[in-house]
């Protein structure tokens, strides 16, 4: 009788459940699903024919426990943390989920955090003098730094305004660590100018694990500096432009038309003319979101998943 295979500490994104089901995000207007479903708190303009986004693992999911507004799923390899709330106080929000999140990992031996999705309302409104992108920025800065993670490798991470009240922060944790990819055509996320704000970002531009590729928020920025301010279809093809430099510098061997994308359009006027450009640019995946982007000037942001076959 053959052994069996081993279990591997693998990550996957497929529309359909090919491994353990980790988790499944879906949106307000969509099916919400069952305890693994994620609903992520934006609307979906449009999508593409099949679309779903479903991360798996090569173990098997050990505990789910939702309380409240909280989320937990733990599996051989990974440990997912979900938040929401509707709470206006960005800066508690803040600090408490990053306080709580980092401290749930390092009591459940998952001490890598290779993915972060940051949703909160009214990103752009300035409150007492700072954006609220720069609030959030200074909060997650300092609960880093409380948790000793400023020297940490910094995982892919997405940070977008929702159109409502609502406020959803995702983690993905890891048992491993994976490869920090950054872009070099941009200034990393933790060295722009503190104009942006008073305390730097703290994303990677990717992070490949294994043998999926996960892309950040990626935006029409070049350098540090948003560029074709008031031109969706130039900001799209920096977009992808940005993306490609972190396909091709990655170990992942998938033409950009191949990879599983998620778009946040800050206005929906432009939806027809979003579809048109990815159409164009052949992307066979993806799902359209309406959601606010950190700059005032950015009209788009996509993030991207690929992975060898």
């Amino acid at each position: 009788m053959k052994n069996p295979m081993p279990k591997v500490e693998q990550l996957h994104v497929n529309s359909a459940i090919k491994a353990n089901n980790l988790v499944r995000f879906t949106y307000l207007n969509q099916p919400q699903g069952d305890d693994l479903t994620v609903v992520l708190p934006f609307e979906v303009l449009a999508q593409s024919n099949g679309y779903q986004e479903i991360w798996q693992d090569g173990g098997q999911t050990t505990e789910i426990i939702r309380q409240d507004n909280r989320l937990s799923i733990k599996s051989e390899f990974f440990l997912v943390l979900i938040y929401t709330s509707e709470s206006p106080h960005l800066d508690d929000v803040v600090s408490d989920v990053y306080n709580d999140a980092l401290q749930s990992s390092q009591d459940k031996d998952y001490p890598h955090l290779i993915r972060v999705w940051n949703f909160f309302p009214a990103i752009n409104d300035d409150m007492g003098g700072m954006e609220n992108y720069q609030r959030f920025c200074v909060a997650r800065h300092a609960l880093l730094d409380q948790h000793n993670q400023l020297g940490q490798p910094n995982p892919a991470a997405t940070a977008i305004g929702t159109h409502n009240h609502k406020s959803t922060y995702v983690f993905v944790f890891s048992k491993t660590s994976g490869k920090v990819i950054e872009n070099n055509r941009q200034v990393s996320a933790w060295e722009y100018p503190l104009h942006y704000s008073p305390k730097q970002p703290r994303f990677s531009r990717a992070l490949q694990f294994g043998d999926l590729l996960m892309c950040s928020g990626t935006a029409s920025v070049v350098g540090h500096e948003t560029k074709h301010k008031d031109d969706l279809l130039l900001q799209f093809k920096e977009c992808m432009a940005n993306i490609n430099v972190l396909l091709t510098a990655s170990d992942i061997d998938v033409p950009l038309e191949g990879g599983l994308f998620r778009f946040y359009l800050r206005d929906s006027a432009d939806l027809n003319s979003l579809q048109q450009y990815i159409a164009q640019a052949g992307l066979r995946q993806f799902v359209i979101l309406g959601g606010d982007i950190c700059r005032e000037d950015l009209l788009v942001e996509c993030e991207a998943v690929f992975q060898n076959n």
